[in-house]
Formats: C-alpha cells, sequence, structure tokens
C-alpha cells in the first residue's frame, strides 16, 4: 500500500514460472534470470498448477513437449484460470503451424530452443512492461468512473488480489486497493459478510502508527466496484531494503520491536493478520515501519476469518497453519514473525522448497539452521528470543507480542548487541538440555 518510487535495482520485478521436465534448463534459466525476477520451476504441468494456486506469477514459460499434460494443456488451463498471467511456450521442435495458432489463441511468445538468452531476456521485460501497463490504464479507467470524490493520480503496484492507485481527496494522498476478482459469494452469505465487515471496521478503529489505517470501503455494497481507502505511505517494502543490506543489527533490532508492537496492537483487538512476510511491512526514509495487507485484503481468495481454509503466503506460515483440525491464534502470527526475523537477521529463510508441499514439510518437520552459524552479528539472546518464536508447539512459543517485546529490551538493557557474554553463553549451554534449543539444526 506505499509507494513504490524508490526500487532498488536489486529487487526483482516480477516473478517468472519455468515449467520443463530438463533439470538442466530449468537450472540454467532459474540462475539466469534470478538477478532480474524472482523465478520458481516446476517439472511438469501438474507440479506447476500446484505452484500457481498459492502463488501469484507475472508470467510462465513453458515447454510443449512435457510428460503428462503439455505445455499446450497448461498454456489452456492458464488462459481459463489465469487470463492475465502471459505464457511463453518453448520447444526443440518448433513448428510454424504451432507458432501461428498458439500465438493467436493468446501465447505471448512462441520461442525455439537452444534458447537465446539475451533475447530472452528482452522478451520478458516486454512482457512485463507491457501487462504492468494493461493494468494500469484498465485499473485507473475503472476508477475514473468509481468514488468521484477521489482524484486518480497514478498506479503504485499490482497485485494478484488487485491494483493500488495513488489517489487525492481534499488536497490528502490516499492509497485505494482495488480489488480484483471480487467473489460475489460473499455477499450472500450473510455469516461471513458480517464477520469480514466487522473485521475492517474495527482495523478502521485502530490508531498505532505502526499500522497503515483503513479509512473507508465499500464493500458492503455489491453493487459496486470494490475498494478500499487507506493510508498513503511514503516508503520502501522490508523487501526492497533487505536486498539493499542497508541496515545493521540495532537497526534490525528496532525494526522487530516496532512490528512486535505493531502485532501486539492488532492482537489486543482480536485481529490476526495471517500474512505477516517482508512484502507486507512498509518502512519509511525515518525508519518507521507500517504493517499493511491485513485479512482484510485477503477477500478474492476467500481469507476472511476463515479458520479451515489455507491463509497467507506458504513460506512464513506456521505448522498449524495447514492443519484444519487446529485453530490459529496470535501465536501462529508470531510463528511468521520468527521466519520474517530469521530472514532479516540471516538473508535466507529458515524454511524453503521446490514446491508448496516441500516448504510446508519443512515448516511442519525441519529444524533451521542456526542463525550465529550463518551471520556472526546476531547476539545469542537474540537467537534464543527467536527460537521460542519458531517453537513448532505453539505451547512452547511466547503467548503475546508484548512478551518480546519486553525480553527484547530487557536483554538490550543487560547485554546489548554484543555477540557474547557469560550469562547469555550459560544460559544457551543449558538450553542445550532443553526442548527449546531443539528448534535448532
Amino acid at each position: 500500500m506505499g509507494n513504490t518510487e524508490k526500487i532498488s535495482k536489486n529487487e526483482p520485478s516480477a516473478t517468472i514460472l519455468v515449467v520443463d521436465d530438463e533439470e538442466s534448463l530449468q537450472r540454467l534459466l532459474s540462475q539466469f534470470l534470478s538477478p532480474t525476477y524472482k523465478v520458481q520451476t516446476a517439472s511438469s504441468v501438474d507440479e506447476a498448477l500446484d505452484l500457481l494456486k498459492n502463488n501469484k506469477f507475472d508470467l510462465a514459460i513453458s515447454d510443449i513437449n512435457m510428460p503428462g499434460k503439455s505445455g499446450k494443456e497448461f498454456f489452456r488451463i492458464c488462459q481459463k484460470e489465469y487470463p492475465s498471467m502471459h505464457i511463453i511456450l518453448m520447444t526443440g521442435l518448433p513448428q510454424l503451424g504451432d507458432a501461428v495458432s498458439t500465438v493467436k489463441e493468446g501465447a505471448y511468445y512462441y520461442l525455439p530452443k537452444p534458447i537465446d538468452l539475451k533475447f530472452l531476456l528482452s522478451l520478458l521485460a516486454k512482457a512485463i512492461s507491457e501487462k504492468e501497463m494493461k493494468y494500469e490504464s484498465e485499473d485507473i479507467g475503472k476508477m475514473r468512473n468509481l468514488a468521484s470524490e477521489y482524484k486518480v493520480i497514478r498506479s503504485l503496484g499490482t497485485g494478484a488480489s488487485g491494483v493500488v492507485l495513488l489517489v487525492e481527496k481534499d488536497k490528502t494522498l490516499y492509497a485505494m486497493k482495488v480489488l480484483r476478482n471480487w467473489n460475489e459469494s460473499i455477499h450472500k452469505d450473510s455469516e461471513k459478510m458480517l464477520r469480514f465487515l466487522r473485521e475492517a471496521e474495527t482495523l478502521s478503529k485502530i490508531d498505532n502508527e505502526h499500522i497503515v489505517k483503513i479509512y473507508d470501503h465499500n464493500l458492503n455494497r455489491p453493487e459496486d466496484s470494490p475498494y478500499i481507502i487507506m493510508e498513503y505511505v511514503k516508503g520502501n517494502s522490508l523487501t526492497q531494503c533487505l536486498n539493499d543490506k542497508k541496515f545493521d543489527i540495532r537497526q534490525k533490532i528496532s525494526i522487530i520491536l516496532q512490528i512486535a508492537g505493531a502485532l501486539e496492537s492488532v492482537h489486543a483487538y482480536g485481529i490476526l493478520h495471517r500474512d505477516i512476510k517482508p512484502e507486507n511491512i512498509l518502512i519509511t526514509d525515518e525508519m518507521v515501519i507500517k504493517i499493511t495487507d491485513f485479512g482484510i485484503c485477503h477477500i478474492p481468495d476467500s481469507s476472511l476469518t476463515m479458520v479451515d481454509e489455507i491463509l497467507g503466503s506458504p513460506a512464513y506460515m506456521a505448522p498449524e497453519s495447514f492443519d484444519a483440525s487446529k485453530k490459529m491464534d496470535v501465536r501462529s502470527d508470531i510463528f511468521s514473525m520468527g521466519i520474517l526475523c530469521y530472514e532479516m537477521l540471516t538473508g535466507v529463510r529458515p524454511f524453503d522448497g521446490d514446491s508448496v508441499l516441500q516448504i510446508m514439510d519443512s515448516i511442519k518437520t525441519k529444524k533451521p539452521v542456526m542463525p550465529s552459524k550463518l551471520k556472526r552479528d546476531i547476539p545469542p539472546w537474540l537467537q534464543d528470543i527467536m527460537a521460542k518464536m519458531l517453537a513448532k508447539n505453539p505451547e512452547e512459543r511466547y503467548g503475546s507480542a508484548g512478551e518480546i517485546i519486553r525480553e527484547i529490551n530487557i536483554s538490550l538493557e543487560k547485554y546489548g548487541t554484543k555477540t557474547s557474554s557469560f550469562p547469555t553463553m550459560l544460559k544457551r549451554m543449558l538450553n542445550k538440555i532443553t526442548a527449546k534449543n531443539s528448534v535448532w539444526e
């Protein structure tokens, strides 16, 4: 929901899905494209479709000749299910008839193998640029007929759930999120709608400097295109800042404290965020963080307050999030915050995988590498705090974000940011005998 003017040169500008059964080509394209784009790979159409269910991609590159479902079948499924995503088809046996028919049907390009990597890079840049221009013109055009009291300035960005526009009213700037694929069935389900509106109204009343404030919405009017009016934050996402590697350990601890303070505030109102991740943390030039994109912003995915559905981004979810029989609570947000902290402090995620299923298994069963093995500037006491946040069993985590704030402040006062101190080292040695230390590999 924030300003995207200051985009890091290292920040991936789009997400690409590579679908090919040749591991060597997957590896080649992933290595070549990763400096510019966020890339994920799939070895089959079924695996690719599984990734698409839980991730947003701007473009897919698929081989035509695949085991099982073919690349053409993948292309046609995507046309129906993900019409906004560009598809580039590639083949080692190019045929003029195939090229003409697939492009006529809507494929962005028909690419012969061996691939000219330099040409592919320019092709992707053109495709992504056209996609953004199309979204911007369509959505801004739609908004000129919506909420006439707001003047549309420009687009701030697009995502799977909608487009965010910079708008002005009475000489004040706001961020307006226009939701795509609005599910009208929500309006027909009175229980869901009441629950959602209650949460929206509660969020609009929360006054915390670290939470992007919601001022207005029209979500209770099914006849209108849905939008949410929010505070405009001039700054960058935490993802962009981390890619710049611009923070020292004290600044990172300050960010952790601010995030915990924001969570403590919303949790006090009985609201869970459900999607804590770097992309949803905005940072101003004054180093003030703002949390955005609460459950309210995931209406197209039916992410209301339902506990029987998988909510959020898989790589940042708590183990219980994947189990329909278990109820999420504030400790689920704390686990997600632990993943974010680990990534911010070490530069890598604690749990990862090549597919959603692998990520789920990693979160539920695997132990992360001890952070201090990856970065030597992490104080032992901060590593201990992360360990408690990342406990697989919710009962072993902090019971509130406020507890995290208190423990960090006490540790800062006692030990500062030193990477070794006798009391803390002794505590860590004792932890080896307890279950707490079993969090790390």
